[in-house]
């Protein structure tokens, strides 16, 4: 028997060693969350404007359109869970912080990473920010190597190894998503439908709610110990997104959130799901801004921002 486990321990040890190695060149091959979680290491005590988020301020706002020295934490399906991580996270390295933009969209309060279609993307704030909100623990999230096929694995490894091709990083040097350009359009129609299916979510069912409002109070007070501005938004859609949202949900979120800011001093909050100034040649698909509408958006954001510092001085 002994013999059997040392042959045993000899036979997988080369095995073993070679998905280690194949993990290590995984996980160094460029992406979004290496590239942000890097960024804000090196650079987080310059940073005046933080934005975090969802995929509508991913491509919706750009800091380079900005007054401030901002920067884009945002991501694809973040919830407000991991907003409040990121927060933590670099709260002490946030030394010249004044603004922080935070999306409140038609979904924000009603849901969450893990619950939902993107709930993959859990291992990437596990192994590029070492952000673990520890629900619904699965180990698969802390190894590239069981996300996906083995065959996929071995083609992204030669792909940036052998061929130099870097396919994952699809934002620019401020962190904002740059896929969606402005000559490149979804149907209007199709996607208004279809997004706000998948937004719509069973409000009756209050855990998430409940859970996310009190996330809210967590953020607003970690800024205020910061002596920074927390922005909430909700950003702007296409009206074939608009006129497909559940009144009771939608009503439920935008009401919660103008109570909120009246009670919270160092928040505001601003809603420009239906701004008629954005308009369909703005849009990528019918909840997301192409490069055109976010630099439209980004420079509404930075006008409020710069206004509210003219009021003070």
């Amino acid at each position: 028997m002994r013999k059997f486990i040392i042959n045993s321990i000899f036979f997988l040890f080369p095995v073993f060693l070679g998905l280690a190695f194949m993990e290590l060149m995984l996980t160094n091959i460029p992406n979004d969350y290496l590239f942000k979680n890097k960024y804000l290491d090196e650079n987080s005590a310059e940073i005046e404007t933080l934005i975090l988020g969802s995929s509508h301020t991913y491509y919706g706002v750009d800091p380079q359109f900005m007054k401030h020295n901002g920067f884009n934490s945002a991501a694809i399906s973040q919830s407000l869970d991991y907003d409040y991580e990121i927060l933590k996270k670099y709260e002490s390295r946030l030394k010249k912080l004044k603004y922080i933009i935070i999306p409140v969209d038609y979904f924000s309060l009603f849901s969450k990473l893990e619950t939902g279609i993107e709930s993959w993307r859990i291992k990437n704030y596990i192994i590029y920010y070492n952000i673990n909100t520890g629900n619904n623990y699965n180990p698969s999230n802390h190894f590239e190597l069981f996300n996906g096929k083995i065959s996929d694995n071995i083609e992204r490894i030669k792909e940036y190894y052998i061929y130099h091709k870097v396919k994952n990083i699809t934002c620019n040097k401020y962190g904002s998503g740059v896929i969606s350009s402005s000559t490149t359009k979804k149907d209007l129609i199709e996607t208004g439908k279809s997004a706000a299916k998948r937004h719509t979510k069973n409000i009756h069912d209050s855990l998430y709610f409940q859970e996310n409002t009190e996330i809210l109070k967590n953020i607003v007070q970690l800024a205020n110990s910061k002596n920074a501005k927390i922005i909430f938004i909700t950003c702007p859609a296409n009206k074939t997104y608009v006129e497909n949202l559940n009144a009771a949900q939608l009503y439920a979120t935008i009401n919660f959130m103008n109570r909120f800011v009246k009670n919270n001093p160092n928040a505001s909050y601003y809603n420009f799901l239906s701004d008629k100034s954005f308009e369909d040649a703005d849009f990528y698909d019918a909840d997301h801004l192409n490069k055109i509408g976010a630099k439209k958006l980004s420079m509404k954001i930075d006008n409020l921002l710069t206004g509210k510092e003219n009021k003070i001085h």
